[in-house]
């Protein structure tokens, strides 16, 4: 009778852990799905004035940034039109004003023209066509691309997990306190033994100063 039950409990245990592996994968797709359609959005090069893509507000809003990330956009591009960041790349396109070159460029972009730089179709989470005032000796005026990346300060991921014949559901939460130090918390959850890590991530250019 005990031996019964017991093989009974392994089933609804199983059971159990079968559902909720289903509904995680299930809303994480659907989340996935949501997110992909909002990236691909946010990924479309859009085009701002020089004062628009220097103001933290409008970029807030316009790119759906937090306030840290929408912040150091605008400090960078401020810099960047005042000459004291350097381009990556220069190219040159035919057209008869500032406006008319900056709707051209950011098409474009969207379009994936191939004779476009690599760097200015680099995927990234956001792209900015900005007349820039800031003019070239080489040009009568200049049209300023921005690639943008945005800054996560948290994370979190949720799986299926096995150690031998115990099998749970393992959530993690991490912290990024900057793009090269973090640190992480993982629990095992619905498992026949309760587990959690603790790690703490740091990004460095070279393993044992080696590779």
């Amino acid at each position: 009778m005990f031996n019964a039950l017991t093989a009974k409990g392994k089933v609804i245990l199983s059971l159990i852990i079968f559902m909720v592996i289903l509904v995680v994968f299930t809303a994480g797709y659907f989340a996935w799905q949501k997110h992909a359609d909002t990236e691909a959005k946010l990924q479309q090069a859009i085009v701002l004035t020089e004062k628009q893509a220097q103001d933290a507000n409008v970029l807030q809003n316009k790119l759906d940034l937090s306030n840290q990330n929408a912040e150091m956009l605008s400090k960078f591009i401020t810099q960047a039109q005042a000459g004291q960041v350097q381009p990556i790349t220069h190219f040159t396109v035919q057209a008869p004003s500032v406006q008319v070159a900056t709707e051209d460029v950011a098409n474009r972009i969207n379009a994936k023209d191939p004779t476009l730089p690599p760097a200015v179709l680099e995927k990234t989470d956001n792209t900015i066509v900005t007349p820039n005032t800031n003019k070239t000796p080489q040009a009568p005026y200049d049209v300023a691309v921005f690639k943008n990346n945005n800054y996560r300060n948290w994370e979190w991921s949720a799986g299926y997990g096995q150690h031998g014949g115990d099998r749970y559901i393992p959530v993690e939460l991490r912290r990024n306190f900057s793009k090269d130090a973090a640190v992480s918390y993982e629990h095992h959850f619905l498992g026949k033994e309760k587990g959690y890590e603790v790690t703490y991530t740091r990004k460095t250019d070279k393993l044992f100063f080696i590779f």
